[in-house]
């Protein structure tokens, strides 16, 4: 190989490795498991000719006690499905109080009205037990937290695992740089 083509190739791949420094995300798994995960899952689902699957994992060591789970969900059953009861989930966690009282809920475990009350923090109108009231009772038609007991909450427990991977998910988007299609890669041909 000549100088001029070794030289070139080394100034392109330079060039390469410098475009997925800059697109790559901020927070890249610390686990390889999880990206041989993703990898085994792109490669079954190009062997089954399927559209993709969506899947997420996690550990978590709450009030409740420890939890580890895994979860995978076919794309044509989740583009197919009916969006009228996600919608009202993600409507119910579409407000500051409401992720406020679910971050308490998931931090402290069972909570009173009061210990919440105080979870939303200051003064005005998000404060009030009348507006407390009004954000529990949204969050408790969405099947996302539970009544114990008169005036006891805590997030019911078949919800803990989704409402922590939603707000994760949430999370990465709100704060990840935009990811979008390479600007000048060669053409393969």
């Amino acid at each position: 190989m000549s100088e001029d083509k070794l030289t070139e190739l080394e100034r392109r791949i330079a060039h390469l490795e410098s475009r997925v420094d800059t697109a790559a995300p901020r927070h890249l798994p610390k686990s390889p498991s999880l990206t041989t995960a993703a990898t085994s899952m792109l490669r079954q689902v190009k062997e089954e000719n399927r559209l993709g699957t969506v899947g997420y994992v996690g550990a978590a060591r709450l009030a409740g006690g420890e939890t580890l789970w895994d979860r995978q969900l076919s794309l044509a059953e989740l583009l197919s499905a009916d969006w009228a009861p996600v919608a009202a989930i993600l409507e119910s966690l579409g407000s500051q109080p409401r992720l406020a009282l679910l971050a308490a809920l998931v931090q402290q475990g069972r909570c009173t009205s009061t210990d919440l009350q105080e979870s939303l923090g200051g003064d005005g109108e998000q404060t009030t037990s009348g507006q407390l009231y009004h954000h529990l009772r949204a969050l408790q038609s969405a099947r996302l937290i539970t009544q114990r007991r008169r005036g006891e909450y805590e997030l019911a427990p078949q919800a803990t695992i989704q409402v922590l991977t939603i707000l994760a998910a949430a999370f990465a988007l709100a704060n990840d740089p935009p990811l979008g299609p390479p600007a000048d890669l060669p053409n393969p041909e």
